[in-house]
C-alpha cells in the first residue's frame, strides 16, 4: 500500500463544472424477479453514448433481499449477442452462479432460483462471459445486491434506502467529445488497466446530493474494469468505515481515505453538516483525480447517529497443521497475456478439486515478468474469506473483515482461509481487472 500511498500523492488534479441530481437505482425487491438486459443511450451533459443496462438504459436496479429469503429470477437477454449474470460475493450453488458457463444466448431468458443464506452484505452483479466481461460490464451492465438479515436491521445505523442509504457506483470511462463511450482496449491498455477520462457515479458526471444535515451511510462500489480509486472527501473530512465485501468489520475504522480496486465494495458514515458541502474526490491510479459527487447539506436538521465502534463478525477458523494450502501466482507475461501458475484460463480443463465442508489456506503472490510488474486483484467465487496475512504481516483493520477481492500491487503475496460448504459444482477464481480476466488470468475450481 505504500506504493499506492507515493503515487496518490502526485496525481493531477481535473475537477469538472457540471452538474445533475444524483440519480438512485430502483428498488427491485420480493420473491420474483424480473431482470432485462438490453441496449440503450446514455445522455452526458457533452453528448451520448450507445450502452447497456438492467431494466434501463444504463446500469441496473438495487436487488434488496434478506438472509433466508427464496428469491425466483427471470433474466431475460435482449442483447443481440450472448451473456451471462453473476452475483459477485454470494453463496450460491454453482449452476446459478452466472460465470462463464451459465451462458444466456440472445433472446433467451435465465431462471435462477436462489435461497440467500449468509449475513448482510453490499454485494453487486455483472456479466462473466468469456472473452467478453470487460466489454459488457464497461458499456454499462453493473447493479447493487444487498443482503439485509435481523443483525443489520436492528442495528442504529441509517437503512432507509435513498433517504440516508445511498448506493454509490464509481465508474471510470474513456468518453471522447461527443460523449460516446470509447472501449478499443491497446496493448499498454491490456497491461496498465484501462483508465478513462471521467469518473461516472451512479452513470452521471459531477451528480449532486441535496440532503438534512444528519448522519450518511454511503455503500461504495469501485465497478471499473482495471482501474484502483483512493476515495476521500474534501477539507480532509474523517469518515467511519464499518463493512467490507462480505459484511461488516470486527471493529469500525475512522479514517480519511480508502484505497478501493475494481470489484471491491465499503461501507461508511459520514456526518454532514446543515448548511454545509462536501465532495466526494476519487483520486485514479495512472490518472487524474476527480470530485465525484457534490453533497450538499440543507438548512434543515435530519438524523444524527452514533458510529458503532464494533460489529458481529466470525472469521473462518482455520488449523494451519491439517487445512489444505494452495499456491496462486498470478503472473504478468508478454504481449498482454497473464496467467495463474503458469496456466491461462481453459473452460474444458479443471485446476483443482476439494471435497465440500472443507476449509483451506491459499496464498497468492503477484509477480511478474522483468519490467511487467503490474497490479492485480484476486476474487474467488461463492465464498467470503478471511484474510490471514498481508506481506507476512496481520491485515490492517480495513481488511480483517469479510473478502472476496482483494488488491495486490507488485510483488505482493496474500494469505487468506476459505471455508467451502453447501453446494457442489464448478466456480471460477480471477483477476478483477477485467482485462487481465479476458486474456486468461482465470481458473476454475470443482467442489464435489
Amino acid at each position: 500500500m505504500k506504493k499506492l500511498a507515493v503515487f496518490f500523492c502526485l496525481v493531477f488534479i481535473s475537477f469538472t463544472t457540471w452538474s445533475e441530481s444524483l440519480t438512485i437505482p430502483p428498488l427491485l425487491e420480493g420473491e420474483n424477479l424480473n431482470l432485462y438486459i438490453k441496449e440503450g443511450i446514455l445522455e452526458l451533459p457533452f453528448g451520448s453514448s450507445k450502452t447497456m443496462g438492467f431494466n434501463g438504459d444504463y446500469l441496473g436496479p438495487t436487488i434488496r433481499v434478506s438472509n433466508s429469503d427464496y428469491i425466483n429470477l427471470n433474466i431475460k437477454n435482449d442483447l443481440r449477442e450472448d451473456t451471462t449474470v453473476h452475483w459477485h460475493g454470494l453463496h450460491v450453488p454453482a449452476e446459478f452462479d452466472g460465470g462463464p458457463h451459465q451462458i444466456i444466448e440472445a433472446g433467451e431468458t435465465w431462471n435462477p432460483k436462489i435461497t440467500i443464506d449468509q449475513n448482510a452484505a453490499t454485494l453487486w452483479y455483472h456479466p462473466h462471459l468469456m472473452g467478453k466481461t470487460a466489454e459488457h460490464v464497461y458499456n454499462g451492465l453493473a447493479g447493487m445486491f444487498y443482503i439485509e438479515d435481523d443483525y443489520s436491521q436492528n442495528l442504529d445505523i441509517p437503512k432507509e434506502y435513498g433517504i440516508n442509504d445511498f448506493p454509490i457506483i464509481l465508474q471510470d470511462r474513456r468518453i471522447n467529445r461527443n460523449g460516446e463511450f470509447l472501449y478499443s482496449p491497446s496493448m499498454h491498455d491490456y497491461m496498465q488497466g484501462y483508465i478513462g477520462n471521467t469518473v461516472l457515479t451512479n452513470g452521471s458526471v459531477t451528480p449532486e446530493l441535496e440532503v438534512p444535515g444528519g448522519t450518511y451511510r454511503l455503500r461504495l462500489l469501485n465497478g471499473s474494469n482495471s482501474s484502483i480509486f483512493r476515495i476521500r472527501f474534501s477539507e480532509g473530512k474523517k469518515f467511519t468505515v464499518i463493512a467490507s465485501d462480505g459484511g461488516f468489520l470486527p471493529e469500525s475504522v475512522e479514517s480519511d481515505s480508502i484505497i478501493i480496486s475494481p470489484g471491491e465494495r465499503y461501507e461508511i458514515l459520514i456526518d454532514l453538516e446543515s448548511s454545509k458541502s462536501l465532495n466526494l474526490i476519487t483520486d485514479v491510479y495512472g490518472g487524474d483525480t476527480y470530485k465525484t459527487l457534490s453533497i450538499k447539506g440543507l438548512e434543515t436538521r435530519g438524523k444524527y447517529l452514533s458510529h458503532p465502534q464494533s460489529f458481529s463478525y466470525e472469521k473462518v477458523a482455520y488449523n494451519e497443521n491439517t487445512n489444505t494450502m494452495r499456491k496462486f501466482r498470478m503472473e504478468t507475461r508478454g504481449m498482454g497475456g497473464f496467467s495463474i501458475n503458469g496456466k491461462q484460463m481453459d473452460m474444458n480443463r479443471i485446476d483443482f478439486s476439494l471435497p465440500t465442508d472443507s476449509t483451506e489456506i491459499w496464498t497468492i503472490v503477484n509477480v511478474g515478468m522483468g519490467m511487467m510488474q503490474v497490479p492485480h486483484s484476486f476474487h474467488v467465487h461463492d465464498v467470503q474469506f478471511s484474510i490471514i496475512s498481508m506481506n507476512g504481516k496481520n491485515p490492517t483493520p480495513l481488511f480483517s473483515g469479510p473478502k472476496d477481492t482483494v488488491l495486490l500491487m507488485p510483488g505482493d503475496e496474500v494469505v487468506i482461509a476459505l471455508r467451502f460448504q453447501d453446494y457442489t459444482g464448478i466456480y471460477m477464481y480471477h483477476c478483477h481487472f477485467l482485462e487481465h480476466e479476458d486474456r486468461g488470468m482465470m481458473g476454475q475450481f470443482l467442489i464435489e
